[in-house]
């Protein structure tokens, strides 16, 4: 509607702005009085204040900040009003006018008349770019592992990669070049739903597995929240964008195990035999015990030790460069008596007496890799077996084996959890149950036994 007659019988230009722009935080509407209540003199004031304002709105563009827009709508309107007959007693507005919530006002001068005009706090014009640096020092500054800062970034660069690259929707293609487009979804507050839409599609045509999938749209969804806390964007454009459908295999068809004559094919290869101690070690305790790769190789030798008359590995982040997964993750596994009767405990006597760190692994790179070393070499010696790459279980699969093998033996739930370090399943046992003790735990892990 361009002209309509207020109850008071003053007639006022009103034009509604796009969807597009209210999304980014702009007015739902202009509506400027005319200064008359004679339609015929309305009529042609309209024209020009309509035209007017059909040219200011046409040109907003990515880089227009709100206030800007406002304030200028002010500047020429109050121009082109000032030759109007301001006769009338009624007061003369520029009302502009948020579609949801109501907005502070600012007052002004024309002639004798008041003129108000609604305040809309600008969202700051940042491109992706900028933005994503800003957060990953926001996260940088949490209590977050650095492999999990890197996994963020890399999330979130290939959505700005994929939708810099990629129009939102194909009408854009028809009344905007390409260039122009780019240049846009390169600003945090021009992402739109369907932006988010397009790049799940996207997404869901690349490979990879159901859960990476979640992940990558949870990162990007953790990053645009944070941009809406900041006041970068007024929406959250992935606050209902979802992968879809789970697969419909079960969740432990998910990672291999290792069978009996994959294991028998390791343990009695020469190259196994010929291997360090550490990597033995490290091999063995998480084919036995449960722990994760990085777990095992980031054991001080005093993480060894007896707890209730039990010989334990204190699975801890206590000292520095320790770190575990979670907070369930911090735990004692007692030691498999197949450790012990291969001379585990002389082994940590005698790199107590001239080391601080168990073995010989170091963490690696940016992300302090404590497995790396490990899963190289595990890698290379399946090389050596005949294990072909691809076709072959992983160094986190020899802990799913020993999961694996406590489910075969029907061993409880709650006690599977606290030896490896999840959550516990039972919320009456999370909630209100104590740890099982380490003796009773010990039975359990001695019920495992493999052929090699």
């Amino acid at each position: 509607m361009y002209l309509y007659r207020a109850p008071n019988n003053v007639y006022f230009t009103r034009i509604c702005l796009a969807k597009s722009l209210r999304d980014k935080g702009f007015p739902f509407d202009v509506k400027v009085s005319l200064l008359t209540r004679d339609r015929a003199e309305a009529v042609i004031r309209n024209i020009d204040v309509a035209g007017t304002l059909k040219k200011i709105i046409k040109s907003i563009d990515h880089k227009t900040r709100i206030n800007d827009f406002i304030r200028y709508v002010d500047e020429v309107i109050n121009s082109l009003r000032a030759q109007f007959d301001a006769a009338s007693d009624t007061d003369a507005m520029i009302n502009i006018t948020q579609k949801r919530h109501s907005i502070p006002i600012r007052d002004t001068k024309l002639s004798e008349h008041r003129v108000t005009t609604s305040v809309v706090q600008a969202m700051p014009v940042l491109g992706l770019d900028e933005v994503l640096s800003a957060f990953i020092i926001s996260k940088q500054k949490s209590a977050i592992r650095p492999l999990s800062i890197k996994q963020l970034e890399q999330r979130i660069r290939h959505f700005i990669d994929t939708v810099s690259s990629k129009p939102a929707l194909k009408t854009k293609l028809k009344t905007k070049p390409q260039s122009k487009l780019n240049s846009e979804h390169k600003c945090v507050h021009d992402i739109t739903s369907a932006d988010a839409m397009t790049y799940r599609d996207e997404l869901l045509t690349q490979g990879r597995s159901y859960k990476s999938n979640k992940e990558y749209l949870a990162a990007v969804f953790q990053f645009f929240k944070w941009c809406k806390l900041m006041n970068y964007c007024n929406h959250n454009p992935f606050e209902s964008v979802t992968v879809g459908q789970k697969p419909k295999s079960k969740a432990n068809q998910g990672r291999n195990r290792w069978t009996a004559s994959e294991l028998k094919r390791l343990i009695r290869s020469t190259p196994f035999n010929d291997s360090t101690a550490d990597f033995k070690w490290v091999t063995l305790m998480m084919l036995y015990g449960g722990l994760r790769p990085s777990e095992a190789c980031q054991l001080l030798s005093s993480d060894i030790k007896q707890v209730d008359g039990v010989d334990c590995i204190s699975v801890d982040d206590s000292s520095a460069g320790q770190r575990v997964k979670n907070i369930n993750a911090k735990r004692y596994v007692p030691i498999h008596k197949a450790l012990l009767e291969q001379g585990f405990l002389a082994f940590v006597t005698q790199r107590k007496s001239t080391h601080t760190q168990l073995f010989d692994y170091k963490p690696v790179g940016i992300n302090e890799d404590w497995s790396k070393n490990y899963c190289k070499q595990l890698a290379k010696l399946q090389n050596e077996i005949g294990m072909q790459a691809n076709k072959r279980p992983t160094a986190y699969g020899l802990r799913h084996t020993f999961i694996d093998e406590m489910k075969q033996l029907d061993i409880s739930e709650h006690i599977v959890a606290q030896i490896v370090g999840h959550a516990n399943p039972n919320i009456t046992y999370s909630r209100y149950g104590k740890d099982v003790r380490v003796a009773a735990l010990l039975k359990d892990i001695e019920r495992i036994e493999y052929d090699i």
